[in-house]
């Protein structure tokens, strides 16, 4: 199992392997393992290879274009690999380190005053946080995060119990910027949702999965002074009143990955749905012709 290092450059085109073509016109670049199965057991010489190779190019030729960063599944992502990350690259706004583990509050605090300008924050932990696979991140990093990162758009920190109700209120008065927060098995409480409610009036979407210490009065509440969210995975999803639109398409639109501030309307929904099953069937009926096309002409 190895990983793959996918280096997407301004033209949208995707590299695979070590080395680019055109390194100045790096702007994402995703370390991910191909496939989710024993990722655990994940070369931990990956990340150091491709620091080494970033090394041996000239720093400002391609460094300080890079402004989105992916390393997911990546349980040995030290302290000192972040620090190396962050002189490498000065203008990050988008940082996702989804189930990456092994890095401490000394690792975020350093993000977070490298990086005031940060959009998108992705911190979700791995399985258990009682594992030896965990973030050890506490309300001091949260804190950090609070108190400079003004401009998040998109925060995650499933799985991170350890956040207390002070620390995440910290965060929702200090981040108005939010539109999508994901608090899934947090200690969330009813004096969170009133902060929510109260503070994020730009947020369209707040994942609750598994947050069981809060009323249903609460959300409605949250509902009513802010008729724009999207509540996932209390009980059951919670729409908007305003919504006006059967639940089923609304529940397919988002399956198809509709965006959240796309319109909700009725007719909106529909031909979100069309356009979207329509690519869909498309894509089928190409991959079928040219494998039909690859059968014929592979016969003698």
């Amino acid at each position: 199992m190895q990983t793959v290092y996918m280096i997407r450059c301004a033209e949208y085109r995707i590299y695979t392997g070590y080395r680019c073509s055109a390194p100045i016109l790096w702007k994402h670049v995703k370390l991910k393992e191909k496939g989710k199965k024993n990722y655990w057991q994940l070369n931990r010489t990956q990340l150091e290879n491709f620091i080494k190779i970033v090394h041996k190019r000239q720093k400002p030729i391609y460094s300080s274009s890079i402004t989105h960063r992916k390393i997911s599944y990546y349980h040995s992502l030290l302290d000192k690999k972040i620090k190396d990350i962050v002189s490498l690259c000065p203008n990050i706004i988008h940082l996702n380190f989804k189930r990456s583990t092994g890095f401490s509050d000394k690792a975020l605090i350093l993000i977070v005053e490298a990086y005031p300008n940060l959009r998108y924050l992705n911190l979700c932990n791995y399985a258990n946080i009682n594992t030896i696979f965990s973030q050890k991140i506490t309300d001091k990093g949260l804190f950090a995060l609070a108190n400079t990162c003004c401009k998040l758009e998109y925060l995650n920190i499933y799985l991170h119990a350890e956040f207390t109700e002070t620390s995440i209120c910290n965060i929702i008065h200090s981040c108005l910027r939010l539109q999508h927060l994901d608090l899934s098995y947090c200690e969330v409480t009813n004096e969170i949702i009133k902060e929510i409610a109260y503070s994020c009036l730009n947020l369209k979407y707040l994942n609750l999965d598994e947050c069981n210490n809060i009323s249903k009065e609460a959300i409605n509440q949250l509902v009513s002074l802010n008729p724009n969210i999207h509540v996932e995975n209390f009980e059951n999803t919670i729409m908007p009143a305003s919504f006006d639109v059967p639940d089923r398409m609304y529940v397919l639109a988002r399956r198809l990955e509709m965006p959240f501030d796309a319109l909700r309307n009725v007719a909106s929904l529909d031909n979100y749905i069309n356009d979207e099953l329509i690519k869909r069937l498309n894509i089928v009926s190409d991959f079928t012709l040219e494998l039909h096309a690859s059968n014929t002409h592979d016969q003698p």
